[in-house]
């Protein structure tokens, strides 16, 4: 894959690293994307998984999925990633049809607080530098987003949007 020049390039690999920031380093790198999984916090808080390295690699914005079993986060992040590859653009306040069968998914603006508090290893990968993030919103069974006022309290608690607040 081709790499791009950015103002925000990941950090240089070096031998004093821990096995996780070299394999982070390692995958994008080789492949232009690693994914993070961050279980819930002693029960607290969602589960969640986000990208490091399309901003590097495809200069797209990293993207965070909340509330997602670890291996559906994975492919739909994979998912995501090829198609930087391929030069498809996404930003905040697409929507997409194709990503999930059968359900629209919708991408907002990551705050930069939320970015520093949630994404440790790609901060930690550009070196404090700016990059771009958004979110990766799916909506219920039923067709209704986590905002939603008939929403299902512990769907909108697992998938909390503050870019949607903050727009």
């Amino acid at each position: 894959m081709a790499r791009a020049l950015h103002d925000a390039p990941v950090r240089a690999p070096s031998p004093d690293l821990t096995p996780e920031q070299q394999e982070v380093l390692a995958d994008v790198a080789e492949q232009g994307v690693h994914v993070v999984h961050v279980p819930r916090d002693g029960g607290q808080g969602p589960s969640y998984s986000y990208t490091v390295g399309l901003w590097e690699s495809f200069q797209q914005p990293e993207v965070v999925v909340f509330g997602m079993p670890e291996d559906v986060a994975q492919d739909l992040l994979d998912a995501v990633a090829d198609d930087a590859s391929e030069g498809r653009a996404l930003q905040a306040g697409d929507r997409r049809d194709d990503l999930l069968v059968g359900y629209p998914v919708r991408f907002f603006p990551v705050p930069a607080d939320v970015v520093a508090s949630h994404l440790g290893l790609a901060v930690w990968a550009y070196e404090g530098a700016s990059f771009a993030v958004v979110q990766l919103v799916w909506p219920d069974k039923q067709g209704r987003w986590p905002w939603e006022p008939d929403v299902r309290e512990g769907f909108a608690a697992a998938q909390p949007v503050p870019g949607r607040v903050a727009t």
